[in-house]
């Protein structure tokens, strides 16, 4: 038995008090499993001294198995007694062995839930819509502050030692505040529960890092010779490249069927050896510095925070669809009540995000094939219309930036002219998509109407009176088109008049485009001016528009 230093206990001990305020929330005593909780909490309580004896004899390993599987099951109250124990008797083996794997399996479990929304009550998020939390806003903002706290309270003998340890604080810091940005535009019952949750991972693993079993992994690692050296910087050198391929790969839809299963295997575990990296940076820069550790920690921080930073677009877009099915699934007055809250978040404001509405078109579409795709909602395309069609009536009624507004009814309208066409409304889908352009036009998003043009001549077939290569000739007149927005409206206006029967025109607006040079950071540019919400990246539209140019060549006449 060894006594363990301060910082890990007083880490441990408020991991262990938000444990049980998560518990005692989630508590239906009504069940067996809340009283089996408060029965082996009580009971660990009163036998801390026999846990620590049979941690002694060598039964660390199963011990440490069961202690996380009652985690993981819950175990809240046990979590948090196991780590108040530590204050009367601060025992390295029962922090180990006992409190972490039960703080990590209770921290993993309410991270999944929360992720998953089954933690998110309909009541609570209607009753807590109305006010804005603070607490948990704060402690977001401070979190990225925490790291440098242990690199000053445990210093490092030579000055470029702690000036490494300042960096890696820095990353760690950048990763946090990365994990925040992806939070901000949720709504608020949401945003409040995922923090927590997140925040108390971090916590528990601060707690891990600290502790004995933290000073055991860093030594581990120098003992590592296949992790140490150039080694080392190979393995996380090909680590992001990897990581970087199959986000590639699959982002652009490059892969189906099997190799998708494949490449998605290859990423999570690209991003296990990641976090694993991370960890090790956690342990030997904040908590336990070896001189000759301290760059490798700092190299081997570097992808994770690359992949959380460049990560946050998608991110937010793929939990935001979980808010427009949470919206979904309120009755009409509560849902109400939501979006007023959202509406004083995210559109009464300086810089106004429009990036849930969005989000509710989104999932229309794709609740078409599977009703439940965000569980545990079961939606279907009508309701999540329905939610999109409300959002962007309340963000009218709070007279906000009405050109931004405009904009993300344009959206809303090339949503529904896809999923008109897809449930052959030809018709309804040409409207819709005209009607994208006539937003667009409104709010002079140039590059977003020439996108809403390639979804007009899609669909132009519905309309024999329709002229789009005239239509597409006129707005090119605008002053001012950048030349990625003029180049997709050419490559529109050749593909209308080919489907037009007419040859000539089609090569001359065919020439005029490939005229007109155009790379990814022109598309990055002509979104940028836009100054309006694009649910996809400047890689996803440049796909786009290339794939659409590839069809022109095939169809040309040669």
């Amino acid at each position: 038995m060894a006594d363990v230093a301060v910082l890990p206990v007083t880490l441990a001990v408020a991991a262990g008090v938000l444990a049980a305020v998560k518990r005692l929330e989630r508590s239906d005593w009504t069940r067996p499993l809340a009283w089996l909780d408060l029965v082996a909490a009580v009971a660990f309580g009163v036998g801390a001294g026999a846990v620590a004896d049979l941690l002694d004899d060598g039964t660390d390993w199963w011990l440490a198995a069961v202690f996380l599987f009652a985690g993981f099951c819950g175990f809240g109250l046990l979590a948090a007694v196991a780590a108040f124990t530590l204050v009367a008797f601060p025992d390295s083996e029962v922090l180990t062995w006992a409190v972490v794997p039960l703080l990590f399996g209770f921290a993993i479990q309410h991270l999944l839930h929360t992720t998953r929304g089954s933690d998110v009550p309909t009541e609570w998020a209607v009753r807590e819509s109305g006010r804005a939390d603070k607490r948990w806003r704060w402690a977001a903002r401070v979190a990225p502050v925490f790291p440098f706290v242990p690199v000053f309270a445990i210093p490092s003998e030579a000055l470029g030692d702690t000036a490494w340890r300042v960096i890696g604080a820095a990353l760690l810091g950048s990763y946090l505040l990365a994990a925040d940005r992806l939070r901000v535009r949720l709504l608020r019952a949401r945003r409040w529960t995922i923090t927590c949750a997140e925040l108390n991972l971090a916590l528990v693993v601060a707690v891990y890092a600290a502790s004995p079993g933290g000073a055991q992994l860093v030594r581990w690692w120098a003992r590592a010779d296949w992790l140490s050296g150039w080694r080392w910087y190979l393995a996380v050198v090909l680590a992001f490249l990897v990581l970087f391929a199959v986000a590639w790969v699959v982002g652009n839809g490059l892969v189906r069927g099997p190799l998708l299963v494949a490449a998605a295997v290859v990423g999570q575990a690209g991003r296990l050896a990641m976090h694993f990296a991370l960890l090790l940076a956690v342990c030997v820069l904040m908590f336990h510095p070896r001189s000759d550790l301290l760059v490798p920690g700092v190299v081997g921080a570097l992808p994770t925070v690359f992949f959380a930073w460049k990560g946050i677009s998608k991110g937010r877009v793929d939990r935001q669809l979980g808010d427009a099915a949470l919206l979904a699934s309120l009755s009409p007055v509560a849902r109400a009540q939501v979006i007023d809250g959202w509406v004083q978040d995210c559109v009464v404001r300086p810089d106004p995000d429009f990036s849930l509405p969005d989000a509710a078109g989104a999932l229309a579409d794709q609740v078409r094939t599977d009703p439940q795709v965000i569980r545990p909602w079961r939606v279907d395309a009508g309701q999540a219309l329905e939610v999109a069609e409300e959002l962007l009536a309340a963000a009218g009624r709070a007279k906000g930036d009405e050109r931004r507004l405009m904009a993300a009814r344009g959206d809303l309208e090339l949503w529904l002219a896809r999923i008109m066409a897809e449930v052959d409304e030809p018709e309804k889908a040409l409207i819709s998509a005209r009607r994208a352009v006539e937003y667009f036009s409104t709010a002079e998003a140039d590059f977003a109407t020439a996108l809403a043009y390639a979804a007009v001549v899609d669909r132009a077939g519905a309309d024999p009176e329709f002229d789009a290569v005239a239509e597409i000739d006129a707005w090119l007149t605008t002053p001012g088109l950048l030349p990625a927005t003029r180049r997709h409206a050419l490559v529109s206006a050749a593909r209308a008049a080919l489907d037009q029967g007419d040859e000539a025109t089609a090569a001359t607006r065919a020439a005029a485009a490939d005229a007109i040079p155009v790379n990814l950071t022109a598309v990055a540019i002509a979104m940028r001016a836009d100054r309006v919400h694009f649910g996809s990246t400047p890689w996803h539209l440049f796909a786009i528009m290339r794939h659409y140019e590839t069809r022109l060549r095939a169809a040309a006449p040669r």
